[in-house]
């Protein structure tokens, strides 16, 4: 099942953010299984919400992103949620 994976970073800026791609390397970037990732500053932080394939592969990465996120200063756990639908920029629809 498509999950979204959402993280509400109160406090948080950009530059942690970003700091998490310096810490965890390529293999933040690379990750078949997931489908989409987004970040945007809020009014309190920053929210990121990435959309994978299915949960195990979100399980998976969490070795990866766990520890780059915590070095980084971004400490809160994501909100799993079921994805009714996801659809592509090239406007293919996927449960």
């Amino acid at each position: 099942m498509t999950i979204a994976a959402v993280w509400h970073f109160t406090g948080a800026t950009p530059d942690q953010y970003e700091k998490v791609f310096e810490i965890g390397g390529a293999a933040i970037n690379d990750q078949p299984r997931r489908l989409s990732h987004v970040c945007f500053p809020t009014s309190n932080g920053i929210t990121v919400v990435d959309v994978w394939s299915d949960e195990a592969s979100f399980a998976a990465f969490g070795a990866i992103i766990g520890p780059a996120t915590e070095q980084a200063g971004l400490t809160t756990p994501p909100e799993i949620f079921p994805v009714q639908g996801f659809m592509a920029a090239d406007g293919a629809r996927n449960p």
